[in-house]
């Protein structure tokens, strides 16, 4: 799947004006990550009585097909916290790579996005917000805003509650316009 108008080859391409940041992943990190995603996504939902109490935290990554100007996946990281005393989340994603289309780790975008929603006896409904920079294929440097929905469950991994699994769609608009849908996935720290 080749886009016309950008594809993610370009985006990495080096010229003068700005060189692209070296990924934080390699290939072995995501064939890792989307693994534990695949795994994670087979376990059930905790029950509400089961659930934990006060804050928990859980460090993971997002990991998405990525389409619009650019064809290709992404992959970061995620740290989200879920306070269950306040039915609130929050958190960050960071470490925002694009791959290409193979799966092959191609630059990491600058920015960190903003987790806030809520926690409702272990569904958890969200928004990730914040502004990425990246390099086209001319050496520009480019801006986007990207918003991404959070929809998912805490679920049970070795023990009750101790992990987090769901969709995680969205869009990026400004320089670069793409579509993200994938999912987000973490475990207790």
């Amino acid at each position: 799947m080749k886009s016309a108008h950008l594809s993610l080859v370009a985006l990495t391409l080096t010229a003068a004006c700005a060189t692209p940041n070296v990924p934080s992943v390699t290939s072995t990190d995501v064939d890792r990550a989307f693994g534990e995603a695949a795994y994670l996504s087979t376990l059930p939902a905790t029950v509400p009585y089961d659930l934990p109490t006060g804050s928990v935290t859980y460090d993971g990554q997002i990991g998405a097909d990525v389409g619009g100007d650019a064809q290709g996946q992404m992959l970061a990281d995620m740290t989200m916290q879920v306070r269950f005393d306040s039915d609130a989340i929050g958190g960050t994603v960071s470490n925002i790579n694009l791959l290409d289309t193979t799966g092959l780790p191609e630059q990491r975008l600058d920015g960190t996005l903003e987790i806030a929603g809520f926690e409702n006896e272990g569904d958890l409904g969200g928004i990730a917000t914040g502004q990425v920079t990246g390099v086209d294929g001319g050496g520009r440097v480019i801006d986007a805003d990207m918003v991404l929905d959070l929809r998912g469950s805490v679920i049970n991994d070795q023990w009750y509650g101790d992990a987090v699994y769901g969709s995680a769609t969205g869009t990026t608009s400004g320089d670069v316009n793409l579509g993200l849908n994938g999912v987000f996935f973490g475990t207790e720290r």
